[in-house]
């Protein structure tokens, strides 16, 4: 399907152009007042010291959504991209980017207790800033009956109506977990951050910087009451960085989170294959990944298939639920080495 099948292309171009105005506002999400300098497309993963790392000649492959409606075509694919567009977003002033990230960005990666909360807090403000735009792009009733012509009343399914209530209190959940952050960013608090680590003897293949609500760890088994919009959810983050010994898997969450976090990265470490659990745990939970060319490029294109597949699952947490342990049905995707487990 294309802008021109629909029967008002003007609206549907519309809608599109208002979605990318949405999500090129610009904000500083600092909790402070005292910005200064223009808001920076800021990168949740370090363009030195985390995807320079990974790169070739100045590119990566990152998830790009399609340049257009079409039957022939996913909505995402995996393409090359240039450093400076990967991983990036309106969500600091010059001053607040430099200032509060200078530990990951200025000092070597020590797993120190600041450099671990500010890994999870980056990817907190990012999906922070992401959920909410989204919550605001859900075309109307009236945009949906202009773009295809409809005179007659319409009305929301019931599950539009649920998906909606879901993407809005999971908008909700998302800025009041960022307001903890804040609190305990002001206050420099960083032993709030529980945090653990997969070290992995090689370089990684993938990076990535993310926060999601773990629904179903890989056993299968639920972890949190998602069907219940009053109940209270905890968030994991995970990060996936190369280091100076090899690659690390790193997972935070709060100290009052439920044990959900916890679970789920239980589920992850107890793997015959911990590499393809990261991995998994990456492309099926986040869209924020960048892909090693020299590891990319090579691979059959079954087994790029079967990444973009992995990459398109709407809620992967849910899946687990059908489909436990995916890494176990998975084609190979890579070896990091031997790992070890250790807490921070």
């Amino acid at each position: 399907m294309t802008l021109s099948d629909l029967h008002n292309p003007r609206a549907g171009a519309e809608l599109i152009a208002d979605f990318k105005r949405r999500f090129s506002t610009k904000i500083c999400m600092a909790p402070h007042a005292d910005h200064e300098g223009r808001i920076v497309s800021a990168h949740t993963m370090s363009l030195e010291a985390v995807l320079r790392k990974i790169s070739k000649d100045g590119h990566v492959y990152a998830q790009d959504f399609g340049p257009k409606l079409s039957e022939d075509s996913p909505p995402i694919a995996i393409a090359r991209q240039g450093l400076r567009s990967v991983s990036v977003f309106n969500g600091f002033c010059t001053k607040h980017d430099a200032s509060l990230f200078s530990c990951l960005e200025n000092e070597p990666f020590r797993f120190g207790r600041m450099q671990l909360f500010m890994l999870a807090y980056r990817a907190a403000a990012r999906e922070c800033y992401l959920k909410r735009k989204m919550c605001e792009s859900l075309p109307t009733l009236e945009q949906i009956k202009s773009m295809h012509g409809i005179s007659e009343e319409v009305v929301y399914t019931e599950d539009v109506l649920i998906h909606q209530a879901a993407s809005l209190r999971g908008a909700e959940e998302l800025e009041q977990l960022k307001s903890k952050l804040d609190g305990i960013l002001v206050s420099a608090s960083w032993d709030r951050m529980v945090s653990h680590a997969i070290l992995f003897e090689k370089p990684p293949c993938l990076t990535s910087c993310f926060v999601f609500q773990p629904f179903h760890d890989l056993n299968g088994k639920q972890l949190q009451e998602y069907e219940n919009l009053e109940a209270e959810m905890s968030h994991l983050a995970v990060s996936v960085i190369p280091t100076d010994q090899g690659a690390a898997a790193v997972f935070s969450w709060l100290d009052t989170a439920n044990s959900a976090p916890r679970q789920f990265f239980e589920s992850v470490v107890a793997s015959t294959n911990r590499t393809s659990a990261v991995i998994h745990t990456v492309l099926d939970n986040s869209e924020n990944f960048a892909f090693s060319p020299e590891w990319y490029e090579p691979l059959p294109e079954t087994t790029k298939d079967y990444l973009l597949s992995r990459a398109g699952l709407f809620e992967a947490s849910i899946e687990y639920h059908y489909r436990p342990r995916p890494e176990l049905a998975a084609p190979h995707l890579a070896d990091w080495g031997n790992s070890s487990v250790v807490p921070f």
